[in-house]
């Protein structure tokens, strides 16, 4: 997640690991996104704001080979 518009800019990360081929329900609290720049995390930065939110991405981590799909029906903040 960015909390700036900037292309440059601090994000927030949260790992998550789907379990196989079925559809689930997958809840990200706000406390576990960890601030990051660059791939670094930025142990000094503040915690994440959800009314500073402006773009929200998913990416594949861990140098994760081979084929690979995430279907997404929802992405919200509750």
């Amino acid at each position: 997640m960015f909390t700036d518009d900037g292309f440059d800019s601090l994000n927030y990360q949260a790992s998550f690991a789907p379990a196989g081929a079925v559809w689930q329900t997958l809840y990200l609290p706000l406390a576990d996104f960890r601030a990051s720049f660059h791939g670094r995390e930025v142990t000094n930065a503040p915690a994440l704001d959800p009314a500073r939110i402006r773009q929200v991405g998913l990416m594949i981590a861990s140098r994760q080979v081979g084929p690979f799909a995430l279907d997404v029906r929802r992405i919200s903040l509750a």
